[in-house]
């Protein structure tokens, strides 16, 4: 009968990628290992929020064995596994953005600005008396301005307005609102200025937790405004997922375990900078020019010696002054983007380009003029090749 069992469940479960059950809608949970941002963790996630952690410890196990059990578990009870057709969750609540703008992309404050409308799909019957009317109208616009967007700075919603519609013979309450808001955003600036950057919107249900609804999205892609007009970036593509949020803290449930889950969906939009180069050059055309400056003292020679030290510091002063504009525009890290690795090495080498003077004025001293003249030639030419070599050594690093 073990045998039996096990040779009908993987023949539903092709090398685990879904199981589904003759008469039953297909049940996408079985991926080859846990991870909380696909469908398969996203199933295991809501079910361990609610009180079933006793089981899906073994279907988070990274082996094969785990694999077997899920597949069998799915086969005979997908209903049971499955957030979305579960009848622990009270409510189901879809929802959808569309992106009317983007702007005032901050770095050196973590921040975006954006304006969207925003929508939600719940069923008729909000309020559960047995009846459709208009108090399930103000339900569901509750419903919608009770979807927190967790990394904002500030955010405001208006235009609330809810309308009845029917669809596959089911009545629903569609939502809309609009809302303005001010984001918090982690940039990636590795590779600053050639970076592409991944902006979110994180939506999570703050009033119902899982034991009471689960909030999913209603879209497969994020739409945006074609005439978005967002200045400097251009939209690289888009990606939408849902997933369970667990807190340590019950909040003060005085019934509550000390923890609790909440859903959340995430709208994620991938940018990528328009004419990268260009701004590059932009930032660190008065670094190279400093540079080459502090390279033109190699030429002066005996009596204009102490002219060669005026050219290097003045070029020290010129790239410390572009780097308090270029720091002004970018966050504080402790990790150096390419801008920053720049300004280092160009301030290395003026320091090369100083010690390099001073060896040629002892030499001029000595009476070596001979051997003044060949060291200036040999480290003019170490000094420029090697920066330059390091610098497309960080460009190529910056395009990989």
């Amino acid at each position: 009968m073990a045998a039996l069992v096990f040779t009908v469940g993987m023949s539903f479960c092709t090398n685990c990628q879904a199981c589904k059950k003759t008469s039953e809608p297909e049940t996408r949970i079985c991926k080859a290992e846990y991870s909380t941002e696909t469908e398969y963790g996203f199933a295991i996630d809501a079910k361990e929020a609610q009180g079933f952690g006793f089981l899906l410890h073994i279907a988070k196990m990274k082996v094969p064995y785990h694999k077997i059990f899920v597949c069998l578990f799915c086969f005979f009870m997908p209903a049971y596994f499955n957030p979305v057709t579960a009848s622990s969750a009270k409510d189901t609540i879809r929802i959808g953005v569309f992106i009317e703008s983007l702007y005032d992309l901050n770095f050196s404050i973590y921040s975006y600005h954006t304006n969207f409308w925003m929508w939600s799909v719940v069923k008729g019957d909000v309020n559960d008396d047995g009846k459709i009317d208009e108090t399930d109208s103000i339900a569901s616009i509750d419903r919608i301005k009770m979807v927190e967007l967790s990394n904002a700075k500030e955010y405001e919603y208006s235009h609330q307005i809810a309308f009845r519609t029917t669809a596959n013979k089911q009545t629903y309450w569609w939502a809309t609102q609009f809302c303005k808001a001010n984001v918090y955003q982690k940039w990636a600036i590795d590779n600053y200025p050639f970076d592409n950057q991944k902006i979110e919107l994180k939506f999570e249900n703050t009033a119902f937790d899982t034991t009471q609804a689960i909030m999913l999205n209603s879209q497969d892609t994020i739409s945006f405004k074609n005439d978005i007009n967002l200045v400097g970036w251009t939209i690289s593509g888009g990606r939408i997922f849902s997933s369970i949020v667990k807190y340590e803290t019950d909040f003060g449930d005085p019934n509550g375990s000390g923890t609790s889950y909440y859903s959340r969906v995430v709208f994620a939009i991938g940018l990528e900078r328009i004419s990268a180069a260009a701004y590059f050059i932009k930032m660190c055309l008065g670094v190279f020019i400093a540079f080459l400056v502090a390279m033109i003292g190699f030429a002066i020679g005996p009596p204009h010696l102490e002219s060669r030290f005026g050219l290097g510091v003045g070029a020290l002063f010129a790239v410390t002054a572009n780097k308090y504009v270029v720091d002004s525009s970018i966050p504080e890290s402790a990790t150096n983007c390419l801008v920053d690795k720049i300004h280092e090495v160009t301030f290395v080498y003026i320091l090369l380009i100083l010690i390099s003077s001073v060896i040629a004025l002892l030499l001029y001293g000595k009476k070596k003029e001979r051997a003044r003249i060949l060291f200036d030639k040999i480290f003019a030419v170490v000094i420029f090749v090697t920066y330059f070599l390091i610098l497309l050594s960080y460009g190529l690093a910056a395009n990989a």
